[in-house]
């Protein structure tokens, strides 16, 4: 069971109106009045699958109760059916046990979970794959959804196989497909952090239900397309082994994070972090011969991508710089360091979120919450603009941003949010989830809300390289009047509960973690749902309750991969607009980041 909720976990101060000042360079966004409000957060569901086996490593240990990673998206002619996807069962190596989803079909006041078939060979699953990763999922039209996974083999083989897996739903997220492997090598795990989006338009120049998948083998970024049938082999445009090392990729150098988009007029546009960049344009750039950053911003675009016959490769244009990404890593945490980018179809305005240590100056700079926008497809860019209201020196860190757009003009900024200090002994275990929205195209933004009501406790949580583990991305959807964030929460199951993992400083890395409790780590997917004020249900903040209304328990995941468990919960309403938070004190590029 999870903890019952006692209070409110909001500290709020009435405002009028603020002003998040800029500090240092590029322009800080204006205040909006107004804006949505936390209509409800709740958890997803249950990692069931524990440890069945004993590992051959203390890096292959499977841990139990850790949903880690996810990524959300909502269905463009339902607002109220939204998927989210993550790992579960994460191994500190690299990977999880395999990939699970929650689908809602009443705006996340209740949800079906279970994991997607097919994909590893854990006990209980019927998969080829030693292990799963970076679960991400689109929506397509007719109710169809994708959910695209990382696959690899970290024992079995000589860890030489990986590939791209994508599991179908043809019901709005209820059932799944068995997996389609349409990228499968032996090339040492090579593949790595893939996306994917569907074109759902029918105007002039789109390819309707056509369906991206992009990824990079860390020297290139590379691409496949569906047009229908994605369930089976033959129906991928390039799927097959090796076929795909012959053909031109979208990207040539040194990439991660790929993120496709489709434009207003069926182009495919592809962010990720580049070592080497791409073309300065316009008046506003930062990449120089002197340039000290090693990951900058960059975009790809295949302007003939949705009359591209099948299955011919894309074209793709140069690449374009948009600005220097200039993220510290989160300390005592694995986190961030990837793009985020979303469509404005209303005003035709391509936006990439990122985190951004640039205007801090503590002994290691924290992040600030950065966007940029471009307004003619990718060619030209704003200068980076920050949303949060920080200071140089106020030792929050801002990561893993997230931005979706509305078919409305609005954009929708979420982040996670840490306390933290020169003294790794001395940071807040709290992880806090922060949203703005800009209704002015992004001209101002509203005042940072808290979303998440359960009281987030990073020592809980699952571990990876040396920290806590809640994830590279989460992520941001929005359709019709609701925007849904998703994160990965980590917390004690009982009161006093031992903590999972504590500090382990050594002289060169004093901010690490180690794995001390295994027995203790809990960590869930949930997911708050914001909208506009008349829509709000309730109050008064619960614990979650199970569709027999019993809080903190749920029903256990069934024994078929298509069988699943159901919770459901009610949430709590929080002003934005009128509303600033008040922070409270107590709040390497590897060959694979899986």
């Amino acid at each position: 069971m999870v903890r019952r909720f006692s209070r409110p976990l909001l500290a709020l101060t009435a405002a009028t109106s603020a002003v998040v000042a800029a500090i240092g360079g590029g322009p800080a966004a204006g205040h909006a009045q107004g804006g949505s409000v936390l209509i409800r957060d709740v958890r997803t569901g249950f990692d069931l699958l524990g440890s069945k086996s004993q590992p051959s490593t203390p890096t292959d240990y499977i841990q139990p109760d850790t949903q880690i990673e996810p990524s959300i998206a909502v269905n463009p002619h339902n607002p109220l059916n939204a998927v989210a996807v993550y790992q579960e069962g994460r191994v500190a190596g690299g990977g999880d046990a395999t990939n699970g989803f929650a689908t809602t079909f009443d705006g996340g006041r209740s949800w079906r979970y279970g994991e997607a078939p097919g994909l590893t060979s854990y006990p209980g699953q019927t998969g080829p794959f030693d292990r799963a990763s970076d679960a991400v999922v689109a929506f397509g039209p007719n109710n169809d959804v994708y959910l695209s996974s990382l696959v690899f083999d970290d024992t079995s083989d000589q860890a030489l196989r990986s590939g791209m897996a994508i599991n179908v739903s043809k019901d709005g997220g209820l059932t799944w497909s068995q997996p389609v492997f349409f990228a499968d090598d032996m090339l040492e795990g090579l593949n790595d952090k893939n996306w994917v989006v569907v074109d759902n338009s029918d105007a002039t120049g789109h390819h309707k239900g056509r369906v991206y998948v992009v990824w990079d083998r860390v020297a290139a970024v590379f691409y496949d397309y569906c047009d229908s049938g994605c369930d089976q082999l033959s129906n991928w445009a390039l799927g097959g082994t090796f076929q795909q090392l012959d053909l031109p990729p979208a990207y040539v150098t040194q990439a991660i994070g790929a993120t496709p988009v489709v434009l207003n007029d069926g182009s495919l546009a592809v962010i990720f972090d580049a070592a080497a960049g791409g073309i300065p344009t316009g008046t506003n750039f930062e990449q120089t011969l002197t340039s000290l950053a090693t990951s900058r911003l960059t975009v790809v675009t295949a302007p003939l991508a949705g009359t591209q016959p099948f299955p011919t490769p894309l074209i793709w244009g140069p690449p374009i710089y948009i600005a220097d990404n200039r993220g510290s890593q989160p300390r005592s945490q694995r986190a961030g360091s990837l793009p985020s980018a979303a469509y404005d179809t209303k005003n035709g305005i391509l936006w990439v979120g990122w985190e951004d240590a640039r205007l801090h100056t503590e002994a290691a700079p924290e992040n600030d919450a950065f966007v940029a926008s471009s307004s003619d497809g990718g060619v030209t860019w704003s200068a980076p603009m920050k949303l949060d209201p920080s200071t140089p020196n106020d030792h929050i860190d801002r990561f893993n941003v997230s931005v979706s757009a509305g078919t409305d003009g609005s954009v929708h900024v979420a982040y996670r949010q840490r306390v933290e200090a020169d003294d790794p002994a001395k940071f807040s275990p709290a992880v806090d989830t922060m949203y703005q929205e800009s209704s002015d195209g992004g001209k101002t933004w509203t005042a940072p809300m808290k979303v998440n009501l359960v009281a987030d406790d990073a020592r809980y949580g699952a571990f990876s390289r040396l920290g806590t583990f809640h994830g590279d991305y989460n992520g941001i959807a929005t359709s019709g009047p609701y925007s849904y964030v998703v994160r990965a929460e980590s917390y004690a199951m009982t009161p006093g509960e031992p903590v999972a993992l504590t500090l382990a400083p050594t002289s060169t890395q004093p901010d690490q973690m180690a794995l001390t409790g295994k027995a203790h780590q809990h960590q869930q997917v949930w997911v708050a749902v914001v909208g506009p004020a008349q829509q709000v249900l309730s109050a008064t903040p619960t614990a979650p309750e199970t569709s027999a209304g019993r809080p903190g328990e749920a029903a256990a995941a069934g024994t078929t991969p298509n069988t699943s468990a159901s919770v459901t919960s009610r949430g709590a309403a929080l002003s934005l607009g009128a509303l600033l938070l008040t922070v409270v004190a107590a709040s390497g590029r590897r060959r694979r980041r899986s």
